[in-house]
């Protein structure tokens, strides 16, 4: 009997420690995801000399039908003057890690993509369609779309999607998010930690 008791109580103390740092852990990975996505979307940009899309796919947008977000990146040839993009999908959709969520709302006065207008694009040789949020790379390497002239900021955090919307996790103690910030500048599109 204590020799059961003991192994009980091992295999709970391997579980609290494997829980515990979960959803840092979700939140950098997530993070290194999304700073490496920037960078090969406008590494592309500028190598192929064509305008690239980073598209932001929140929960009801493809028909995954799970509360994730997905990024995908997708090279245009011809930027259109209105209407709908036709775009080739440079590779798989990457998704989220469970427990992290992209969060709308501006980061001390710099607009976030997830506050603003979505692109429609096809792709595709069935023409698929999709509206997502996006960050579009020109050939230079610059910000394209959102429209403006100051840069951007995502807000990354852990949390869930509940019903296609986004839902922070609450710090036990001050009640804060616990998020991480990434502005995009807008001439150079180089992400960096908004908060040192």
């Amino acid at each position: 009997m204590l020799v059961v008791i003991t192994i009980v109580a091992a295999l709970l103390l391997a579980g609290v420690a494997l829980l515990r740092g979960t959803g840092p852990q979700a939140r950098k990975s997530a993070n290194d995801l999304i700073y490496a996505m920037i960078d090969q979307a406008r590494t592309t940009a500028i190598t192929s000399r064509s305008d690239v899309i980073l598209a932001i796919a929140e929960p009801g947008d493809l028909p995954s039908g799970d509360q994730r977000c997905r990024l995908g990146i997708f090279k245009v040839t011809e930027w259109p003057d209105s209407g709908d993009i036709s775009a080739t999908l440079l590779s798989r959709w990457k998704t989220l890690e469970i427990g992290v969520a992209l969060l709308p709302g501006d980061v001390d006065g710099i607009p976030n993509p997830l506050d603003g207008g979505e692109l429609d694009i096809e792709f595709g040789s069935t023409k698929q369609s999709v509206t997502v949020h996006a960050l579009v790379f020109n050939p230079r390497g610059r910000l394209r779309f959102p429209e403006g002239s100051s840069p951007v900021a995502l807000r990354l955090a852990e949390g869930t999607y509940r019903n296609g919307v986004a839902v922070p996790y609450r710090g036990a103690t001050d009640g804060g998010v616990i998020e991480n910030r990434i502005k995009i500048g807008r001439v150079s599109a180089r992400p960096y930690r908004f908060d040192g």
